[in-house]
């Protein structure tokens, strides 16, 4: 299993750009596959605790389910809300990130409620909602997309084969 923090230990630049990235925005999109083999996005606030990327969802919702049934998964977070407009056109702004991986349920329902009580509690909720179902990713790959002097950076990192960086015209 690789851990964020393995993949901090081995890229800490761009596991700190990944961060800032994800961190940045209060939505990301979660893409899950269904029971029939078809995808299925929604959207997501994933978070950073003990050295792991986490992402919950409701009790009984669909995406526990499919990632019960199925980890595999992927993730797309852009911070929206970093984005400006400058002379008619949307500033590239940090860039987007992309993760893929497998969705690994916690079992552990006292850790659970320590770590989701936290979070709540970094977002200032005094009374969060019902612990659902919590997921911490075993990473497979992490992308961070940006644009550098008009050139689009596309700086990869695989759990199977390193870090390479790519720059397209």
């Amino acid at each position: 299993m690789t851990s964020w923090n393995d993949f901090a230990a081995a890229e800490p630049e761009l596991a700190a750009r990944a961060h800032g990235i994800i961190s940045a925005t209060t939505n990301c999109v979660l893409a899950t596959i269904r029971a029939d083999g078809s995808p299925r996005i929604s959207g997501i606030d994933p978070f950073f605790r003990d050295g792991q990327l986490w992402i919950g969802s409701m009790p009984d919702s669909r995406k526990g389910a499919d990632l019960r049934r199925d980890p595999r998964m992927a993730l797309h977070g852009i911070p929206w809300e970093s984005r400006k407009v400058k002379e008619g056109a949307t500033d590239p702004g940090d860039g987007d990130v992309k993760v893929t991986g497998r969705a690994v349920e916690l079992a552990d329902s006292e850790a659970g409620q320590r770590i989701l009580a936290e979070y709540f509690a970094d977002l200032g909720i005094e009374n969060p909602p019902d612990a659902g179902d919590l997921f911490t990713i075993d990473l497979d790959t992490v992308v961070v997309i940006s644009v550098v002097d008009d050139l689009l950076v596309i700086d990869r990192w695989s759990a199977s084969e390193g870090r390479k960086t790519v720059r397209r015209s």
